[in-house]
């Protein structure tokens, strides 16, 4: 009987045993499922990160363009405004 009781309990234990086996294997491809995800999104969010870094840079390019234009426009206005003084007081 001590026996019998002995294997039951072995056998009870080794049902426990595979039982927490099979949920250390769906936890793990749960985990690997997880992995593969983030990969994913930090691939995408690696890819976004750039194409913003590229905006920057194209805004930087055009806000120089921009200052340099307003330069120019500055210097086309003082120009006219000479022409137009000197025009007036020679008249």
């Amino acid at each position: 009987m001590a026996m019998e009781s002995v294997l039951h309990q072995l056998e009870s234990r080794i049902e426990d045993l595979v039982e927490a086996y099979r949920g250390a294997v769906a936890k793990t491809t749960e985990l690997e499922t997880q992995v593969v995800d983030l990969g994913e999104e930090i691939s995408e969010l690696t890819t976004k990160l750039s194409t913003e870094s590229d905006a920057h840079q194209q805004v930087a390019t055009l806000e120089k363009q921009r200052d340099d234009l307003a330069g120019r426009l500055e210097k086309v206005l003082g120009l006219i405004d000479g022409v137009l003084g000197s025009e007036t007081t020679s008249s």
